[in-house]
This record gives C-alpha cells, structure tokens and sequence, in this order.
C-alpha cells in the first residue's frame, strides 16, 4: 500500500489493502477451523460468520476501489513507476493464483463459504497484481493516464459481486 501511496497507483494500493485484507480473511478463517476441531456445537452458525467476515471485507475493498477510481479519474492522475511496486506485483501474479486455486478446491471439498471467500480474496490479489502491471504497461506505452483507474474499477466489480454473494451465502 505504500508503494501505492508513493507512485499513485490506485491498483497498486487496492492490491495492497487487499493482501492486508487477505491475511486478516486468513485470521478469521483459522478462527473458523479452531472452532470446529474445539468441537464447536454450532459449526454451522460460526461458519456464516466467518463468510460473512469475508464478504463485507471483499465488499469494503471494492468500495474502496471504486471511490479511489473515480478520484483519480477525476484529478487525472496515474502511476509513477516503482522498483518495488512492479517487484511486489509480479511476485504476486506468479504465486497468488497458485493459492488462489488451492484455496477454491479445499472450500468445495470442505463446503466452505468463508474459505471459498479467502480463494476469491487471493483470485483478486493476483488480478489486481495483473492488472497494476498491464496499467503501468499502457500508462507508459500509450500515456493512457486512466487505465490505471479502469483496471481498478474492473476488479473493484468482481469483488462487489463475490462479496455480496459470500455474504448472503449464495458461493
């Protein structure tokens, strides 16, 4: 995210928040599993609200995203380019959809909502990386000072969409 803040990258800084997020996704979700090997009697009821958790957190990320978006496209601002930032994408492009995927088949295989939710987090971090990238790619080749904006905007869309589904129970 700070990277983000630096170069002004609205991408880079939904990617950053997102893989804050993730990692507290992460948290709840070993709650989650702690309650049920504890032997929880209500499984089920700790299970929504874990993907509940998850879904307002993939929902406040896409907010965020949208609202970021709509600034930047409105001061006409774009990214500078950062060591870091394209470092920190590009590793997360490689490894995120790896976890992203292994994470999505545990939650079929377990029927976890609140799990199916931290895959989809990790699918967005790696579509954000990808997309902080290809934005960076376009500001640079063609002075396409929005696309950073719009790459943000179209990940903000799929995390709104999965969010409300998680959170309504509809994975």
């Amino acid at each position: 995210m700070v990277a983000g803040v630096v170069v002004g990258s609205v991408a880079l800084i939904g990617f950053g928040a997102d893989s804050i997020v993730d990692g507290s996704a992460s948290a709840v979700l070993v709650w989650r599993f702690g309650a049920e090997k504890a032997g929880a009697v209500n499984v089920d009821v700790v299970e929504r609200r874990a993907a509940r958790l998850v879904g307002g957190i993939l929902v406040l990320i896409g907010a965020y995203l949208v609202v970021a978006a709509v600034v930047a496209t409105a001061n006409h601002s774009h990214p500078e380019h950062t060591t870091v930032g394209v470092v920190l994408t590009a590793a997360s492009v490689l490894v995120l959809p790896i976890l992203a995927r292994a994470k999505l088949r545990l939650s079929s295989q377990l029927g976890s909502s609140a799990l199916h939710g931290d895959g989809v987090l990790s699918l967005a971090g790696a579509a954000l990386a990808a997309a902080t990238l290809v934005s960076l790619l376009v500001e640079s080749a063609f002075a396409w000072w929005w696309a950073d904006a719009v790459a943000a905007v179209l990940i903000a869309v799929t995390l709104l969409r999965e969010g409300w589904l998680i959170s309504i129970g509809n994975t």
